[in-house]
This record gives structure tokens, sequence and C-alpha cells, in this order.
């Protein structure tokens, strides 16, 4: 998902360009709701855990920033429109929506028109960000030469599950200190080329398709319904074992004559890679506590310069109610995939994930044979209780 948030301020008019993955419905009521919080001094900003994008705009400037918070460093675009006089200030910090223990001293992107602006910044020196946590930038435009005269703010959260070159790619340009007084800098026309599947692309599936290839990032404000509460997948019942983790790996609606089928995955560099987790990987997968048998597993395939494998469980048709995938990976010895290592005596000793979803009784009302491996509940499993 991406966090998009617009507002305005009493600057001259102008169009906003919308991102093609981005439908975001806003009524004109509203945009006058907004236009009558910022008249106040209300500066919104944007946040969501889960996901490294957010949009900011005001009349006359528009700023799409996207982040990535990696261990060491954090990469960052900046795009849009600006009005002359004004620049894009920002900080990234160790916390959730700007909090916590600084990473890097304050920044200056010196920007004018349309512009697009790309930094990967390392963190000061003995800063890191630990692996799971969630950190985040904290971004304002100012006036060029005095960041204290502030248009609008906003935040991007991301949490640090691991950064390669393949997440992401260290963007030419240039931007200055904030703290020497500098105010020279360089955008670049060039994009970066950033990609993190599960949050800004489709997750692979097996037989070379992708999960729910009709689920694009949504917009963390919506004016009305969200359509992903009302979403069905063109791949329905085909479920990412770890799909909590992922926001497009949503289950989406998925009716009780669907044939379900639980899937997750393993890459690796190169084969001899590959064979050594086949050998040595311990899986642990659940649905409703009970233990999943006659898993199939493909051959590795090459996909996107890594090879991949996909294990698939056919659970069939399954009762309204509610259903829990719990994934629990492990090692009988420790691994390479080419990247990391993992399993016995390393930093990543085991992997595992949850997936909840709802089944739903199909809008025909036609009567469907169960299989009756698995039994609904009202709540997640892992809960004895739903307050829990």
């Amino acid at each position: 998902m991406n966090n998009i948030l617009r507002y305005h301020s009493g600057k001259s008019s102008s169009t906003v360009k919308e991102i093609p993955v981005k439908k975001l419905a806003l009524l004109s009521t509203c945009l006058l709701l907004l236009m009558v919080i910022v008249s106040i001094g209300v500066k919104p900003s944007a946040a969501q855990t889960t996901t490294p994008t957010a949009v900011a705009t005001t009349q006359g400037t528009t700023v799409e920033a996207f982040a990535v918070l990696c261990a060491d460093a954090v990469v960052v675009r900046f795009s849009g429109t600006m009005l002359s006089g004004w620049d894009i200030y920002y900080q990234a910090f160790n916390g959730p929506n700007g909090t916590g223990t600084a990473l890097t001293n304050l920044r200056q992107a010196s920007v004018a028109g349309d512009f697009l602006f790309n930094e990967r910044l390392a963190y000061t020196s003995g800063s890191t960000l630990a692996t799971g946590a969630t950190g985040s930038i904290k971004a304002f435009v100012a006036r060029e030469g005095n960041s204290s005269s502030v248009d609008f703010d906003f935040t991007v959260n991301d949490f640090n599950d691991g950064c390669t070159s393949d997440t992401t790619t260290q963007p030419d340009g240039t931007t200055v200190s904030a703290d020497t007084g500098t105010t020279t800098g360089s955008t670049d026309t060039t994009a970066a080329s950033s990609s993190r599947p599960g949050f800004t692309t489709s997750l692979f599936a097996p037989n070379g398709a992708l999960l729910n290839p009709n689920l694009q990032p949504e917009p963390t404000v919506v004016i009305g319904a969200r359509p992903s509460d009302t979403f069905r997948s063109q791949t329905p019942g085909l479920l990412f074992a770890e799909c909590d983790e992922y926001p497009l790996a949503l289950p989406g609606v998925i009716y009780d004559n669907d044939n379900v089928v639980i899937y997750w995955s393993w890459f690796t560099k190169t084969l001899e890679d590959m064979q050594q987790h086949i050998d040595n990987a311990i899986y642990v997968v659940r649905v409703n506590t009970a233990l999943l048998n006659n898993v199939q597993r493909t051959e590795p395939v090459l996909r996107s310069r890594d090879y991949w494998v996909f294990y698939t469980f056919n659970a069939g048709q399954l009762r309204p109610g509610h259903y829990e995938v719990s994934y629990d990976l492990t090692w009988g010895s420790p691994v390479n995939d080419g990247y990391d290592d993992y399993g016995p005596g390393t930093a990543n000793p085991r992997e595992s994930g949850l997936c909840n979803f709802d089944v739903t009784r199909n809008a025909q009302n036609q009567s469907v044979d169960y299989i009756d491996m698995f039994f609904p509940t009202n709540w997640p499993v892992h809960n004895i209780t739903p307050n829990d």
C-alpha cells in the first residue's frame, strides 16, 4: 500500500498528477475540508508501517516521497512539482512517525518545477536500524535557506526487512546537508529502481503466475469505502502462507465454492544453494492448528535472476468461517541462499508468519461438497480467546 495524503494551502493553483497505480477519488467537498484544516494551522502527516510511499500536496506543490530504510542507510526518492523558493528537508529516525533517535542529519533537497530527486544516504557513524525494526523519515517543505519556515510536513514509515541490490538500487543525484548552511544541490532525471515484492509489486506464485495480479497498492487515506474491503482476486483461493505480512497478498473475498490452495516459496542465487535449502528445510505449516500433509514441491525454476521453488497444499473447498495459516521454517543445518545465512547459529535461525482469511457462502447459494479437513473458527486460532 502507498501512503497518500493530500491537502491544500493558499498557494497558486496547479494540477496534481496521479501516479498510474494509485486510484484515489478526491471529492471536492473533502478537498475543501482539508483546505480548512490547513488554514487553522494543522499539519497532517501520513504514516503506514508496512509501506514506504507517501504523497503530500499543496496547490502549486506536489511531493511523492518514497523511502526504504536499511540496516545502515536509507534510500529516498522525491518527485513532483515544487514552487520556486521552496525545498524539501528530511531526516531519518529509528522509530515510526519521526520518533526515536535520529539516524541522519537534517538533509536539504534543492528542487524546483517538475523534479525527480534521489539519494542513498548512509546513517551517521555508529547508527543502525535493527532487522525487523520500524524506522521512518520525517520530511517537510520549507523555504530555501530557512528550514523553520515550513509549508507542510509528512512522515514515511518502513520496517527493515532486509535490503539487497535487488530491492534497493542506489540512485544517482545529490543533496546537501542543511546543517552546513549550503543550499546547492541537484536533481536527477532518471527514476530510481526500487521493487518490494508484496508491497509495491505482486508476489510470485506457482506455475509462472503472480498472486493477485489485479491488486494495486492502496492509499492510506481513502474517501469512501476501501477497495480492499471488497477485493476479489483474479486468482481466487490462492493464498500465500504469510499473507498477513504483505499488503499485496491480501486474500480478498473467498467463497466456499472456491478451491483454496495455500503456497509458500523460497529463492536462491544458485541451484547449489537451492539444493542445500531443500535438504535442510523443516517446514511446519498448519491451518487452524491442523498440520498440512501431502505438500507438493515444484522443481527449481529461474525467475528474475534467482532460482525459485514453490510449495503448495490443496485445501479444497472450505466451510464458511475464519481460518488461519501458521507458517514456521527452520533448518537442520546452516544454509546460504546466495545473499544471507540461515539456520542454526546464524542471525536468521527461523522464519514464521500467519495468514488469516475468511470464507463466505457463495453468492449463488450453490450446494458445496466440503472436504472437511479443517473446521472454521470465529477468530484467529493463535488467540485462545478473541480478546487476547
